[in-house]
């Protein structure tokens, strides 16, 4: 980890170690998603909107931790995509999101890329390893939404 260690002290911190893996992690997925014409984050939305079906683009943004018109971008084209429509939502101000049957084979491969990309990404820790940076990473999370 040599970006790392040109940080001196800051290198030793937590958060930017973290950071450092996340950016790795992520552009390595983002390449992997890129033949499916997804972002990991229109990925996720995907996912969210099959465990989810009926949910609107308020419950969205909120799931996926954007604002307003980024969620009304990534449904738009994940619409355009073909993987997800719009139908009448609970009144006439809202829209439900379902995935199409070509959203649910991008779901499939989603989820597939996903896990090969686990494997590789974090192949070097042992199974018990993974487990315990998972508790690990949840426990953080956790903390830092009471911070």
């Amino acid at each position: 980890m040599e970006e790392i260690a040109a940080f001196g002290v800051l290198g030793e911190r937590l958060g930017l170690q973290l950071h450092y893996a996340d950016v790795r992690a992520m552009a390595g997925l983002a390449a992997r998603l890129s033949p499916l014409k997804v972002t990991p984050a229109r990925a996720t939305a995907i996912v969210y909107i099959a465990l989810h079906a009926g949910c609107d683009q308020t419950t969205l943004g909120r799931a996926l931790g954007v604002n307003r018109a980024s969620t009304m971008k990534a449904v738009d084209e994940l619409e355009v995509l073909g993987a997800i429509e719009r139908r009448p939502g609970r009144d006439r101000r809202t829209n439900a999101l379902h995935l199409t049957a070509a959203g649910e084979t991008l779901r499939a491969r989603i989820e597939q890329e996903t896990l090969a990309h686990d494997q590789a990404a974090f192949g070097a820790l042992t199974v018990a390893e993974q487990a315990e940076l998972s508790r690990l990473l949840s426990k953080v999370r956790s903390d830092s939404a009471s911070a």
